[in-house]
Formats: structure tokens, sequence, C-alpha cells
């Protein structure tokens, strides 16, 4: 039986500081979408960005743009479809692993649980995978293109 060989990951390996300022833009981006702060959300993203999401299998059309995103999640936030009070979820993110791409741009891969407590027990909402790909643009790293990847559950409970 021939031996495991490490999986080849596209690119190739960043800096210290890029990897730092990577994880700290992933974790601004959770955070500021959690606590629906639109003016910090929309840091987060590169003025030509572009978002595409599939949830539980079905692909929503590609946002382009900073607006066109915010708009988008500026509906979610109001319709409460990421829940309300105890019951609004959170992502639990684990970090992402970077590497260089090599036009200069940074590849960031990192799965995160949504998750509630509108009761006694932490209620698991879903899961997904991000596939980011951050551009440095006035000063700052930002996500130019994100590709997520959902499984929702059906209904809560």
């Amino acid at each position: 039986m021939a031996p495991d060989l490490p999986i080849k990951m596209p690119g190739s390996a960043p800096t210290t500081e890029q990897i730092v300022a990577a994880q700290q833009l992933l974790v601004a981006a959770k955070y500021t979408k959690d606590a629906e702060d639109e003016e910090a959300f929309v840091q987060i993203w590169a003025h030509g960005a572009r978002l595409i999401i599939e949830t539980n299998g079905r692909q929503l059309a590609p946002l382009v743009g900073r607006a066109a995103i915010l708009d988008f999640y500026r509906g979610n936030w109001s319709a409460a479809a990421h829940g309300s009070g105890a019951g609004r979820e959170v992502h639990v993110a684990e970090p992402a692993h970077i590497t260089r791409l090599p036009d200069g741009r940074l590849l960031a891969q990192h799965n995160a649980i949504f998750a509630a407590m509108p009761g006694e027990e932490p209620l698991l909402i879903g899961f997904a995978q991000f596939r980011d790909e951050l551009v440095f643009e006035e000063g700052s790293w930002r996500i130019i293109t994100r590709h997520s990847t959902i499984k929702r559950r059906a209904k809560r409970p």
C-alpha cells in the first residue's frame, strides 16, 4: 500500500503578516455580520467584490459589488432571516487555511457552524464552507470573491 501523500494546495506560502491580516479580516466578517454592523461589514469587501452563495443545493444569483452585497444582507437583517433575540444565530468558525496565489491575492479556505441559544441548549442551525480570495486594496486586505456553500436546517424547532 502506498503511503498517503500530502494534499497539494494551490499557491505558495504567505508571510506571517499576511496570515494574521487575513485571519483578522475573516473574524471581522463574521462578527460584523452577526452584529448587523453595516458600516464595518461593508469595509470587509473589495469595491468589485463578488459573492456566490449555494444554500441547500440551490445557488443564488451572484452578488457583485459592495452595494449589492450590503443590500442582500440588509434585507436578511430586516427580515430576521438569521433569527432574533436569543434565537439569533452566530458564527463559530475555525481558523482559515491561507495560501498566496500567483497573482498576489490570498486564498482563504475555512468552515463555520451557525448556532443559536433559543433555550437551555445550543441549537445547530447550519454549516458552511467558504472559499475566499482576498485582495490588498486601499491599504487593507478585503474579500474580492467569496464562494459559500451552506447547509441549513430545514426548520428551526
